[in-house]
C-alpha cells in the first residue's frame, strides 16, 4: 500500500492555547544583542494571568541585554510523533520584558514546581541574586499543524 501525506495548519482554541502554555516543555526566549543580532535561549517559564514569567541569575548576558533593550519574543512548542503523524502546537508571543528582583524566590519556586513538582531546592536561597523576566505580550499567536499519513 502506498502512503499519502496530508498537511494541516489550524489556529488553536483558547483551551488548546492554555494547554500548550501549561505544558512542562521549555520555551525559547529570543532577544537582540548589542550589535543587533538575534539571540535565543531555552528557559523554563510560567504563564500566569496573561503574562510569561521566567527567572534567571541577575548578571547573565541575556538579563543585561533585556534590561538595555526589552524587545523579545517567546515560542512554546509541543510536539506529538506517532507512526502516522508528526504534529505540533505552538504559541508565540512578542512584547517587552520587564526585569525585577525575585526577592523572596517566590517566582522561582512557582516555576520550579511546574516542572519538578513539590521538591526541596537549592535554586533559591543563598545563591546568586535572581531576577524575574516578565512579558505581558503585545501579540499572541497560537496555531498547530503537522503531517498526517494514511494508507491508500
Amino acid at each position: 500500500m502506498k502512503q499519502i501525506a496530508r498537511a494541516e495548519l489550524v489556529d488553536l482554541s483558547a483551551q488548546q492555547t492554555e494547554q500548550v502554555l501549561g505544558s512542562d516543555v521549555s520555551a525559547c526566549l529570543a532577544f537582540v544583542d548589542a550589535k543587533g543580532y538575534p539571540r535565543q535561549l531555552p528557559c523554563w517559564f510560567l504563564w500566569y494571568e496573561g503574562a510569561f514569567y521566567i527567572t534567571s541569575v541577575a548578571d547573565k548576558f541575556h538579563v543585561r541585554r533585556l534590561q538595555a533593550d526589552g524587545r523579545a519574543s517567546i515560542c512554546v512548542e509541543v510536539t506529538e510523533v506517532t507512526p502516522l503523524k508528526r504534529a505540533n502546537r505552538q504559541v508565540k508571543a512578542v512584547g517587552r520584558i520587564e526585569v525585577f528582583p525575585d526577592e523572596d524566590g517566590a517566582w522561582g519556586r512557582r516555576i520550579q514546581q511546574k516542572y519538578l513538582g513539590e521538591v526541596q531546592s537549592s535554586i533559591t536561597g543563598l545563591g546568586p541574586v535572581r531576577v524575574v523576566l516578565r512579558m505581558q505580550p503585545d501579540r499572541l499567536i497560537a496555531h498547530g499543524g503537522g503531517i498526517f499519513l494514511s494508507n491508500a
